[in-house]
């Protein structure tokens, strides 16, 4: 998945896709009200041949998808974990070719106006679907070729170049919760490697949004909806797209496209044992300094903390002094979560700074304020007793 540690690949983009460059041109209808844009946000509608369709009967469709303009053919994309919802329970992988009766994508409310599927592009039935080990979310882009499209759907045309932190962005989407078409509009936070924070309306439904189109203010593609989470530096909810950078590496049919990133955890436990906690915590902001490693390692995701990890099995080898340094540090740059705060507070207790848990417990109460399910308040209370 690293396919931007070599700075000239851009470069060699720029050659494919002569019409996405540094001159690529505003979008005429982008200035208009949105009620006026082309039709760009589509539903999945899902067949399998063995007779399944979604995973659920309360499905009606299947999130949102787009078409795609590369200059010299029209192509189709969605999130690569729509096939969690779109599943054929026969297909462990990212595989779904042989196995497909008919993927159509269409407006909200118009049956009419269709584009259909003909082959996935980037499929890859090594590529875990689901379970333990699954890190589809690193690269939720699944795209198609399309055998046939309504003239009336408009595809967009991607950006290959950066993503800057202020930039002003949309977001068009189908929930399932809306009867039309909605686009919210957002602003990008920052960027770790292939994941692009967007601050948005925090009460916009988005549910049915993942596989959504982002484009910039000129009117290109962007990126692709994979995610809502907290900003691990605000603690305000932002979501998460996955970078056109993807989309780059399938149209060049890079190798090694779907290489998970590596666990950093594995080796930060490595080295804190063998030469302390320090020793791991400087490498990791050795690594955080570095924006190319943010492709190679997992320094941020949705569902996983090396740092967090690290501190919990340095705990469990009764290595407590390690622990809590790491914990301690981990609950200092992630401070918005409140279980940080609270593993921080077992290690301390474990070392017999009973002050020091007092006030990573009281922090967590503030972060997560609900008694009944935040343990920090009855550790609060049996510590008082």
């Amino acid at each position: 998945m690293q396919f931007l540690q070599h700075p000239q690949r851009l470069f060699i983009l720029w050659l494919f896709f002569p019409l996405f460059g540094l001159a690529q041109s505003k979008e005429s209808w982008i200035d208009l009200p949105p009620s006026q844009w082309p039709t760009i946000g589509l539903i999945n509608e899902v067949q399998y041949k063995n007779g399944d369709r979604y995973i659920d009967p309360s499905f009606r469709y299947a999130g949102t998808g787009f078409l795609i303009n590369t200059g010299t053919d029209t192509l189709a994309a969605t999130a690569k974990h729509i096939l969690w919802v779109a599943k054929n329970k026969q297909s462990l992988g990212v595989s779904i070719n042989a196995h497909l009766q008919q993927w159509t994508m269409r407006p909200k409310g118009n049956t009419q106006d269709l584009a259909i599927m003909d082959q996935l592009l980037n499929e890859d039935p090594n590529e875990k679907l689901e379970g333990a080990g699954s890190s589809i979310t690193e690269r939720d882009w699944i795209v198609f070729s399309v055998k046939k499209s309504s003239p009336k759907l408009y595809p967009l045309k991607p950006r290959f170049t950066p993503v800057q932190a202020g930039e002003k962005v949309f977001i068009i989407s189908c929930p399932y919760n809306d009867s039309t078409t909605q686009i919210h509009p957002g602003i990008v936070v920052r960027k770790y490697g292939l994941d692009i924070f967007i601050d948005r309306d925090p009460k916009a439904n988005m549910g049915g949004s993942s596989g959504s189109p982002v484009i910039d203010a000129n009117g290109h593609l962007i990126g692709i909806i994979s995610a809502s989470t907290v900003d691990n530096l605000t603690g305000k909810p932002v979501v998460v797209a996955i970078s056109s950078e993807y989309l780059a590496g399938v149209l060049n049919k890079k190798p090694d496209l779907n290489q998970p990133k590596a666990d950093y955890g594995v080796t930060l436990l490595k080295i804190a044992q063998e030469k302390g906690a320090k020793a791991a915590i400087r490498q990791y902001k050795t690594w955080i300094k570095d924006p190319q490693n943010y492709y190679q390692y997992n320094l941020w995701s949705t569902n996983r903390n090396g740092l967090r990890e690290t501190g919990v099995k340095l705990f469990e080898l009764n290595r407590v002094p390690e622990a809590v340094d790491i914990l301690a540090f981990n609950a200092k740059i992630n401070p918005s979560f409140y279980q940080n705060h609270n593993l921080l507070a077992k290690a301390q207790l474990q070392a017999g700074d009973k002050k020091a848990a007092i006030k990573s417990y009281q922090l967590s109460t503030l972060k997560y304020t609900d008694k009944a399910n935040n343990e920090a308040f009855k550790a609060l209370e049996a510590i008082k007793k």
